[in-house]
């Protein structure tokens, strides 16, 4: 059976069907975890080339040294002149939820970098953050909207279906799902090096995660076996969740060495949310979207299914 139904819950996935574009990107499995059923998209359909090519240009500094669009504080004003509302080429493709999750991420990007550019420039002269830009135009609004509605998250830049395990790809696919193959897709600083403590900060959640099959794995074991009273077939369950969760603390350990904690605050800034942040005291406009402000919280690998903490390395920035 390809599914699970131990759970009165939700689903669990035997089969993640990597190749059914139907079912949303994520989904819990056992041999996957809370990663998406299938390795991420990275390249968007011809329709949404503007998109790729603003992401390309954005980073701080991008991947062959020279500085990017947000180096050059002219992000918003390329984006503004580029970017047409692409709302309707979303419904071309809104039964492939995978690619609806790639859009969804690619859109958080360019609305994080649009509405922080300034309180990062601000940030780099050693001056207050300030406050962001106060609205986000259509362009981006209104497919992020729609797509977020789509994918299954809040229209702004979280964890999971943006900035971290949708982000990510194997720079070999051919070779083993290690540290040392993956990639960012997207960047706001330096990310786009794998070296960099940005690519650090979110592999590492990503090298994390990919230790959440075997945990779900054991769960399962040992709810069925609690199910018969069954204490041997349980301990052996909880061994297997144990094992995983003895590697997710090893892999978490690495977060010193892979991203240092005084560089964070390179990139932090685009990873701000709205609420409860001075730089946005009324919330955010979206244009065509709503006549009133909206506010959301924004990513962070505090988050994560596996478990609700906050990673060293932004203990070490935000104490």
């Amino acid at each position: 059976m390809p599914i699970s139904n131990h759970s009165n819950f939700f689903p669990v996935l035997e089969d993640t069907r990597s190749d059914d574009h139907s079912m949303p990107a994520f989904m819990v499995s056992t041999t996957r975890g809370f990663l998406p059923r299938a390795e991420p998209v990275v390249d968007l359909p011809e329709e949404f080339h503007i998109v790729q090519s603003l992401l390309e240009r954005m980073p701080i500094r991008m991947l062959d040294g020279s500085p990017g669009l947000l180096a050059e504080g002219t992000f918003g004003d390329s984006l503004l002149k580029e970017l047409p509302d692409l709302s309707e080429a979303i419904d071309y493709y809104a039964t492939n939820l995978p690619l609806m999750n790639a859009l969804y991420r690619d859109y958080s990007f360019l609305a994080s970098a649009y509405l922080l550019e300034p309180c990062h420039l601000r940030h780099m002269r050693g001056e207050e953050y300030g406050l962001g830009r106060q609205s986000l135009p259509a362009c981006i609004a209104r497919p992020i909207a729609k797509v977020a509605e789509i994918a299954g998250f809040k229209p702004f830049m979280e964890y999971a279906g943006s900035y971290a395990l949708f982000n990510y790809k194997l720079a070999n696919p051919d070779e083993a799902f290690e540290y040392s193959n993956l990639r960012l897709i997207r960047a706001f600083e330096h990310g786009l090096d794998p070296t960099s403590s940005e690519a650090g900060f979110v592999l590492v959640h990503v090298d994390m995660v990919k230790n959440s099959g075997p945990l779900i794995a054991g769960a399962m074991k040992l709810l069925e076996a609690a199910q018969v009273n069954n204490r041997a077939a349980f301990n052996m369950g909880m061994r297997k969740v144990v094992t995983a969760m003895t590697k997710v603390n090893q892999v978490m350990d690495t977060m010193w060495n892979k991203s240092k904690p005084n560089e964070y605050n390179n990139y932090r800034t685009f990873i701000f949310g709205i609420t409860s942040q001075s730089m946005f005291p009324h919330g955010v406009i979206y244009e065509g979207v709503s006549d009133k402000p909206l506010s959301f919280r924004g990513e962070s690998g505090a988050n994560d299914s596996m478990a609700s903490t906050t990673s060293p390395t932004r203990q070490a920035a935000d104490h």
